[in-house]
């Protein structure tokens, strides 16, 4: 009997072991960060044609604001802070799992990835998905408006192959023009040679802003699936990892409040539990997280809050509105954790 349970208990023991020691071998990362005085950040430029698997637009801009927030939250200032930008996903993640760099911003999450690498995954920073840009002069509405009509498509990839899947679920036929290159793609949607382009909302609201009249191609209403990107870190870093988790959060939760860069100083003052718990009249979260007491309101005066942040890097270049990455109260899906 002794022995059956010994044969029970030890793949179990060992498997608590490895994780321990993960969990001890990564857990350095921010001593390491603190006593080297400074934090590498990497950020994914999403090159055009670098990688047929990596869909989403250049995000990189507003990645390198959470970089700021979390140096800032370490440091209580951005000058120990370098960001490093790769033109891909793996090469980000192959980055950090080499300990070049500390944290990856703008990552597609997923359980393949996340054993491949080694890594553990954040909040949303920013929520992509598939649709469909037409010309507003085309009198297509809608997805049952693109019937028999002619739809482009970079060939063999994961939007061609959901575009399908929706289409045929939808039984709505469509004639299909593919392309290998994403500039050939964009020309061909810019010169209307096809009735409507397929993508991520970020990919063609990229493209869409260097069309010679980017006002004159609009988003259909229909979006297919869900992708998230967010911010990755070694597995079993957890220390490392609840500090970035919760200044992604208190980007969110400022914008929530209405404090923005230009009122931090003031709204500082305020006597309402969320503010006291963003700002730092109550300690609570400051001191689970090792931070100084106000570390959230000094990384708002450096980048502002979310929305703030969207809008300087994203809505404004891209002509993007909210969309999914509004606030849970507006009808987006971007909600804070509890600063607490």
């Amino acid at each position: 009997m002794l022995r059956l349970l010994s044969g029970l208990l030890f793949p179990g023991l060992l498997a608590v072991g490895l994780m321990a020691l993960a969990s001890a071998v990564h857990a350095q990362t921010l001593d390491s960060i603190r006593a080297t005085h400074h934090l590498e950040c990497g950020t994914v430029l999403g090159a055009d044609d670098w990688n047929g698997e990596d869909i989403h637009g250049n995000l990189s801009a507003l990645e390198a604001e959470v970089c700021r927030a979390v140096a800032v939250a370490i440091f209580n200032d951005e000058s120990s802070l370098t960001i490093r930008s790769f033109p891909a996903e793996p090469e980000a993640l192959n980055a950090l799992k080499e300990g070049t760099i500390q944290v990856a911003i703008g990552i597609s999450p997923s359980a393949s990835t996340a054993m491949h690498f080694g890594v553990g995954f954040g909040p949303p920073i920013f929520y992509d998905a598939q649709r469909l840009l037409v010309s507003k002069h085309s009198g297509i509405t809608d997805l049952p408006g693109l019937r028999d009509k002619l739809i482009c498509a970079l060939d063999m990839s994961p939007t061609e192959r959901v575009l399908r899947d929706e289409m045929t679920a939808r039984r709505i036929p469509y004639g299909l023009m593919s392309h290998s290159e994403q500039g050939e793609m964009d020309a061909a949607i810019a010169v209307r040679r096809c009735d409507a382009g397929a993508g991520t909302e970020s990919r063609l609201a990229q493209s869409r802003a260097n069309f010679r009249g980017p006002n004159d191609f609009v988003f259909l209403p229909e979006r297919f699936g869900l992708n998230p990107m967010v911010p990755a870190y070694r597995f079993g870093d957890q220390k490392f990892a609840l500090l970035i988790d919760w200044t992604v959060s208190a980007l969110i939760e400022a914008e929530a409040l209405g404090i923005t860069q230009g009122n931090v100083a003031a709204a500082s003052k305020r006597k309402d539990m969320r503010a006291e718990q963003l700002l730092g009249r109550d300690f609570a979260t400051a001191q689970a997280l090792g931070l100084a007491h106000d570390w959230a309101a000094r990384v708002i005066a450096a980048t502002g809050n979310y929305g703030e942040i969207f809008q300087r890097t994203t809505g404004g270049p891209y002509h993007l509105d909210r969309g999914l990455n509004a606030l849970w109260t507006d009808g987006g899906l971007m909600r804070p954790l509890p600063m607490r």
